[in-house]
């Protein structure tokens, strides 16, 4: 691995997974946690349809998402990638799945073989990465009709973008030094410039990891209904990134 950035991201969440044991610290609280299995539960309602799907999670860290997507599915056939071999080492130690495999890949040049996989996923992993240069090797290894489904930082939450554009706040809150937020419209457009069809890029998620825990249920139903208001959904934490390799 040659590229600056991937080396700068595998350096800083080798540091995180080495210090916490997690590559977020909004993964560790009982709100980050609601999160993260409200996004397998998506995942994995997005692949009802297939009957023995072979999912690529990319950026699967420690496994904060790989956990609950093996809870929800546990029949699921996984390959977990990231680009760091201390997260990959606590993900085996973690996940002793027959049918869950771990390994150290970089996302420029996935360790598979074109058309293998019907799906790829994963949360807050494209804005470390370059986009394009991801998109295009996802698209690589997805079989025809093959599903991609990422949730990514929305620059439009006005946390979002003070952490994302002023550098020190986003040190204090674990960003790495490249990592950016998108646009929905703007993320759209690079997935159908990469050949992606059935491009949906949705506003979600008023769900903040500091939530207390006695607050979770009423937050959650909340966030539900400001997701369905017109402008307000736009400031949403998050973005839910759908799209298909043409069949």
């Amino acid at each position: 691995m040659d590229d600056p950035r991937a080396i700068k991201e595998q350096k800083h969440f080798d540091q995180l997974a080495r210090e916490t044991g997690e590559v977020w610290w909004g993964s560790t609280t009982p709100a980050g946690q609601w999160r993260k299995r409200r996004r397998a539960e998506l995942i994995c309602a997005a692949l009802a349809t297939f009957p023995d799907p072979l999912v690529i999670e990319l950026g699967c860290g420690t496994g904060a998402l790989t956990r609950y997507l093996l809870e929800i599915r546990p029949s699921l056939r996984l390959v977990g990638l990231d680009v760091s071999p201390i997260c990959v080492r606590q993900a085996i130690e973690r996940f002793p799945y027959p049918n869950a495999v771990f390994q150290v890949g970089n996302a420029y040049e996935l360790p598979l073989r074109d058309g293998i996989a019907d799906a790829v996923a994963g949360a807050s992993v494209l804005h470390h990465l370059d986009v394009r240069r991801a998109l295009r090797e996802c698209g690589r290894v997805l079989k025809p009709g093959g599903l991609l489904w990422f949730s990514e930082p929305n620059m439009m939450n006005p946390q979002v973008a003070l952490e994302k554009n002023i550098r020190a706040i986003g040190a204090w809150l674990q960003n790495s030094e490249d990592e950016t937020a998108f646009f929905r419209w703007s993320l759209a457009k690079q997935l159908r410039e990469a050949g992606f069809t059935d491009v949906r890029v949705r506003p979600y998620d008023f769900m903040h990891p500091l939530i207390p825990s006695s607050l979770i249920p009423w937050a959650g139903r909340v966030g539900r209904w400001l997701e369905a208001v017109p402008l307000l959904r736009e400031i949403s934490g998050s973005l839910q990134v759908q799209a298909r390799k043409p069949s």
